[in-house]
């Protein structure tokens, strides 16, 4: 382990996320759950503060199973939002900052003390402590966008949730959206509460273009997300695909516009491809998709599936479509198939065609007629698709294993801290 500033290298981490699993939607909260568990395996001090009335609010439900605290695999987590509620939400969507639990937030973040180097990590901030937030605690400040909030209201960089935002049309766009406008975004405010954030940590090149497209100008470098050490040797635990299994191809992910599944089933629903779309996961246009598509033959709607089914639907898989229409932060399902030795046919959009080119494990598709000619090859070679799925799972472990991830992150903060 690399230094981190005073004593033994051990580092007191504070993650802040708005999103925590139970009380996430998918990808960003594994992926702070991911982290703050693998830093406490390696001994370091670990609290994640979050907010799950944000996440009832915004699913519609009245109260999900949590407890304000709670300790899980050596992390300690804690809820934030108990006594503001639902008005303290709004209160920091509408001010950018914490108002009723600013001094909880405060008093919640881990203290330093002798032979620990703090960290405060933010991540998705935006309705537990908004961007006036990142101005909370002490010692080497973090941030990791998992999406697009700081420079888009309705978080996606996705114009009227049907194409990616090139015009500025804000004000209508988050209308439209149904979202109340914000008015903390100046970005004179935005600017001035970035600089209290010495690191930006970008899950791929793209996310990093993206923001510095829109003015974010803070010193960041690309560190790509990982999968654990326990994912990866369970994926390697179930060999390779099933041959007794009936050739179908993948989409894992949220039914959301921005995730391009629509435009998928519809090329699915129009003409005969080689072998079956199967479709896991669930989402705000699930319903809609399924009274469209769930009678077709090529089509098979799974629904939500939990981490174990979903690891036996990559392995038998011939491969996996990631059809993205907006700006994938990084391409998470795309790990994860790679793991399972199953190659990945991504949308040139993204941090998902991005893992596609730097491994050599798949292909980027930019037609209809593309999708159809690349599954067509690999269901009829079953030895080309499994060369590049043995090339997917080389490159998680060269590239986004825990111990390479976790090194580098260490090295950062021992570099911010000196």
């Amino acid at each position: 382990m690399s230094a981190a500033g005073e004593g033994d290298g051990r580092l007191s981490v504070t993650h802040i996320t708005t999103f925590y699993p139970p009380t996430s939607f998918g990808g960003d909260g594994v992926q702070v759950q991911r982290l703050a568990m693998a830093q406490a395996r390696r001994g370091h001090e670990v609290r994640v503060l979050h907010a799950p009335r944000a996440f009832e609010l915004l699913n519609r439900v009245r109260e999900v199973s949590r407890r304000e605290e709670n300790d899980e695999g050596g992390v300690s987590v804690r809820a934030i939002d108990g006594q503001g509620g639902a008005l303290e939400t709004l209160l920091v969507h509408q001010c950018g900052g914490p108002v009723l639990s600013r001094r909880r937030l405060e008093r919640m973040i881990l203290p330093t003390r002798p032979g620990y180097t703090s960290v405060v990590h933010f991540h998705n901030v935006s309705l537990i402590a908004g961007v006036r937030g990142l101005r909370l605690g002490t010692g080497v400040k973090l941030y990791t966008p998992h999406e697009y909030w700081l420079v888009c209201p309705t978080h996606m960089l996705f114009r009227y949730n049907r194409e990616i935002c090139r015009e500025r049309t804000c004000l209508r766009c988050t209308l439209r959206a149904g979202r109340p406008p914000q008015l903390w975004r100046r970005r004179a405010l935005r600017e001035r509460c970035m600089n209290s954030v010495d690191r930006m940590l970008y899950p791929s090149q793209v996310t990093q273009r993206v923001y510095h497209e829109h003015g974010v100008d803070n010193a960041g470098e690309v560190l790509p997300h990982f999968l654990p050490d326990a994912y990866a040797a369970s994926a390697a635990r179930r060999g390779g695909r099933d041959a007794e299994m009936e050739p179908y191809f993948l989409y894992a992910g949220r039914l959301d516009a921005v995730k391009g599944i629509d435009t998928l089933l519809q090329h699915f629903a129009d003409r005969e491809f080689a072998a079956p779309l199967w479709v896991a996961g669930d989402g705000p246009d699930g319903e809609e998709l399924r009274s469209r598509y769930g009678s077709h033959p090529a089509i098979r709607f799974l629904g939500h599936c939990d981490e174990e089914t979903l690891g036996v639907l990559y392995r038998d898989a011939v491969g996996l479509l990631m059809p993205s229409a907006g700006y994938e932060v990084f391409g998470q399902v795309v790990a994860e198939a790679f793991a399972h030795g199953t190659p990945v046919l991504a949308s040139p959009v993204g941090g998902g065609a991005e893992l596609v080119e730097a491994s050599g494990a798949g292909a980027v598709f930019r037609s209809a007629d593309e999708i159809a000619a690349v599954t067509g090859e690999w269901t009829a070679d079953p030895e080309l698709s499994g060369r590049l799925g043995h090339k997917g799972r080389q490159f998680v472990e060269r590239e986004l294993s825990e111990a390479a991830y976790m090194a580098r992150y260490e090295d950062i903060v021992g570099e911010l801290a000196r």
